[in-house]
């Protein structure tokens, strides 16, 4: 367990640390509830091991597990080894008390069938409850630790019970020894009998089963760092692009696309005057304002299904369904620029940015086919939708000025929303009767465009 203020560590380990932290608080906790359930289960005045459990072993054994568990998760760094030390001491004790009958006196030669009794009535059930707490502290290192040290006990156990006086035990037959099926079941049926062999398969069990879990949960911390990798470069992602974007970058392999051509809606967004107003401020002043108006056009866009491509300057470019299939690019684009007039005429009613005269946007709709595919080489590839209708909402934004509106639309975008729907498409049209053809740069047709005029301004 580290620091957490090391600067040095990286998120994924200060994210193990925490958990291991918490699986210790949580270890400390099972512990108490292992200790009743031993008391409850185990401790019978009537058995002949009812004396087992004593004040002694409670207060020797789980208590300072308790306090050294919680001591660690709360300082760790140099305190970590006491959870080995610990692991080392629950190993013994599991196997010492799962062996021997009273474990205030070991040395004392208690009657052979009392061993037998003591190993079949737990063998090693109590090694597999303190295996699963120890797998909740989430460390490799310290299930293997256990695994080896739980090994050794057992190891010893069993050599140390096939050398008690008058305990029985498969191998003081030999290997000549043919029973009977009768003789077989009267052997295992004797009181000092002890069968080492399946007692040793189920420590091999266990063994197993350590190292399983330890595999398991090395494997589960790698699959945990490649997750945390994986939403690290995705927030990375989301910082430079629109986070609908960044989702189908970091789903893909390779390029989102290489020059595939879609029917799309272009949008451009740009404020009206915004030279003369940024010549006249303080840059960090004009930095915030841009900031205050890329935010609304950003979260309007994005609510609507649009993903912002760029921001050039005091301007937005967006694109709806280029990069998705939206169903109704064309009515989500309007519903999005409304909102964006919308609330950037309330916060300059509120903040009024040029000596008290509120500064005005300009939007520009097209739709019609572009192409949309990755531009660059190497570490330098960005997404982009590119083509002549992207160049003639650039125009249509810029026309605003001339026609005196907010919005200007080419008239294909105007029967895109008719086409998705002819009801919900004349109530977004209404405002939108006013139809003239314009001449804009780079085209040598003129371009028929609907807009409202703007009354009040």
């Amino acid at each position: 367990m580290q620091s957490r203020t090391d600067p040095t560590i990286s998120l994924f380990d200060r994210l193990v640390a925490r958990e291991e932290k918490r699986g210790l608080i949580l270890v400390a906790f099972l512990r108490i509830c292992m200790l009743a359930f031993i008391l409850l289960l185990f401790s019978k005045p009537d058995s002949p091991t009812g004396t087992l459990y004593t004040l002694l072993e409670v207060l020797g054994w789980f208590i300072p597990g308790v306090f050294i568990q919680l001591l660690v998760a709360a300082r760790g760094g140099k305190w970590v080894w006491l959870l080995y030390l610990l692991a080392v001491i629950d190993a013994g004790l599991i196997v010492y008390i799962s062996v021997v009958p009273d474990p205030l006196n070991p040395l004392t030669n208690h009657p052979a069938w009392l061993y037998g009794f003591v190993v079949r009535d737990r063998g090693v059930v109590f090694s597999m409850i303190m295996m699963a707490l120890v797998i909740m502290t989430f460390s490799p290192r310290l299930i293997l630790w256990f695994g080896f040290w739980l090994l050794m006990a057992w190891v010893t156990a069993i050599v140390w019970l096939m050398h008690r006086p008058g305990v029985i035990i498969s191998q003081h037959f030999g290997d000549d020894w043919n029973p009977t099926k009768q003789e077989l079941i009267d052997t295992y049926n004797l009181p000092e009998f002890v069968d080492i062999s399946a007692l040793a398969e189920q420590v091999v069990i266990v063994v197993v089963f350590t190292l399983a879990c330890a595999v398991m949960v090395s494997r589960l911390r790698v699959l945990i760092n490649q997750f945390a990798a994986a939403e690290r470069a995705h927030g990375n992602l989301a910082r430079y692009f629109p986070i609908a974007l960044a989702d189908r970058l970091a789903d893909r392999d390779e390029p989102i696309r290489v020059g595939e051509r879609r029917e799309c809606v272009i949008m451009f967004a740009d404020i009206i005057g915004f030279s003369g107003f940024a010549e006249k401020r303080d840059p960090q002043d004009v930095m915030k304002f841009l900031n205050q108006f890329h935010q609304i056009a950003t979260t309007q866009i994005g609510a609507y299904g649009g993903i912002v491509e760029k921001y050039i300057g005091d301007a937005v470019m967006a694109s709806f369904a280029a990069f998705d299939d939206l169903p109704c690019p064309a009515s989500n684009a309007l519903c999005a620029s409304q909102a964006i007039v919308s609330q950037v005429s309330e916060w300059q009613a509120r903040e009024p940015a040029d000596d008290g005269l509120p500064l005005r946007i300009g939007v520009g709709l097209n739709f019609g086919p572009a192409v949309v595919g990755d531009i660059g080489q190497r570490e330098a590839v960005t997404p982009a939708v590119i083509g002549a209708s992207v160049n003639l909402a650039a125009r249509l934004e810029r026309a605003t000025r001339k026609l005196e509106t907010d919005t200007v639309m080419s008239e294909s975008f105007a029967n895109q929303i008719r086409n998705e729907s002819s009801v919900s498409g004349s109530v977004l049209l209404r405002h939108y009767q006013q139809h003239e053809s314009i001449r804009v740069k780079g085209f040598s047709d003129p371009i028929p465009v609907l807009f409202h005029r703007d009354l009040e301004n």
